[in-house]
């Protein structure tokens, strides 16, 4: 197929998200207001899944019908980086209120158990051959409960944050639940077809697995957390936004534990090419900033705070050396 094809392709379907984004986070905002519901659950419980369905069925296909254990786990580790530098362009756009000063709810423990989740993938790739049961990894199955402990550990967490007023009276919650149902649908078929779109365009770069999930890919799956994201801040739910990003970190590490099941080769993590742990280090080392920042709150800042210029000094590293190693 030829190149300009692909790139429009690729462009159609990023327009779709954009649209369809926007009206998910507005609806998704409705929903919350009506079931007095705190901004930061409703990002965790609804958006992060919507938004993480793409890598979803992405890593379907690799570990099904490619054989590509390696892109799958490739993607889900890209696309955890790439959506922590989303919070670099939050705190960018923020103005001269830092990020963190608009938070109401912690984060803190959906930025821990991401950090864990991430860490515990480092010990599957290493030594996951030494703990499997059967076909798949012990290790998966620790992803697997660590993601129901942190869905219900931040809904005790959250449930104290109850909605502020109605912002959006005019909106029925049927209508509300309806359109956001729909709109999901259009960003789940647009972003499905993307990855594809990004292979091909990958092939003609000639570039190595590794590097081809890490990026390209990731930042094809990742297009919808970034819209939901965006569209959620500029409604003014700092809290949605960033557990959107936060949850579907989570929701994307508790996907390997899927892939592994279904993977019948072996454990899925043993496949898996130690190139990886450059996107592990990067991803740990950008939470754990996140949560510092968000520890310390700085009220004071220049146009350029330590938070966004760290977060997208890392991502361009991480980017960088899989190029290199490639």
């Amino acid at each position: 197929m030829p190149v300009l094809t692909l790139w429009a392709q690729f462009l159609f379907c990023a327009f779709f998200i954009l649209v369809s984004g926007q009206k998910l986070s507005f609806y998704a905002d409705v929903i919350a207001e009506r079931f007095n519901l705190s901004k930061g659950w409703i990002g965790l419980l609804i958006l992060a899944p919507v938004t993480s369905l793409p890598e979803f069925f992405n890593g379907i296909s690799a570990v099904l019908w490619l054989n590509a254990p390696n892109i799958a786990v490739g993607d889900i580790l890209g696309s955890c980086v790439c959506n922590l530098s989303f919070l670099a362009i939050l705190d960018l756009i923020s103005g001269r209120v830092s990020l963190s000063q608009r938070l109401k709810g912690s984060h803190f423990l959906s930025a821990n158990f991401g950090i864990i989740m991430i860490c515990l993938i480092g010990f599957g790739i290493l030594i996951g051959k030494h703990f499997y049961f059967a076909w798949f990894s012990l290790i998966s199955l620790g992803l697997f409960f660590l993601y129901f402990i942190a869905l219900g550990l931040v809904f005790r967490e959250e449930v104290k944050i109850i909605a502020s007023e109605l912002v959006h009276p005019e909106v029925a919650l049927d209508q509300a639940i309806k359109k956001f149902l729909l709109n999901a649908a259009i960003i789940i078929l647009a972003a499905t077809w993307l990855p594809r779109v990004g292979k091909e365009l990958a092939l003609v770069t000639g570039l190595g697995q590794t590097f081809i999930g890490s990026s390209l890919i990731a930042f094809s799956t990742s297009l919808p957390e970034f819209v939901v994201t965006l569209s959620a801040f500029r409604l003014g739910s700092a809290d949605m936004a960033v557990a959107n990003i936060l949850g579907s970190n989570i929701v994307n590490l508790f996907l390997i534990s899927i892939y592994d099941f279904l993977y019948l080769s072996g454990p899925l993590l043993t496949f898996v090419d130690q190139q990886q742990f450059v996107n592990i280090f990067s991803a740990v080392l950008m939470t754990t900033t996140f949560i510092l920042d968000i520890y310390l709150k700085p009220a004071k800042r220049a146009i350029f705070s330590f938070l966004s210029v760290f977060l997208i000094s890392i991502y361009c590293f991480n980017s960088f050396v899989l190029y290199l190693l490639r």
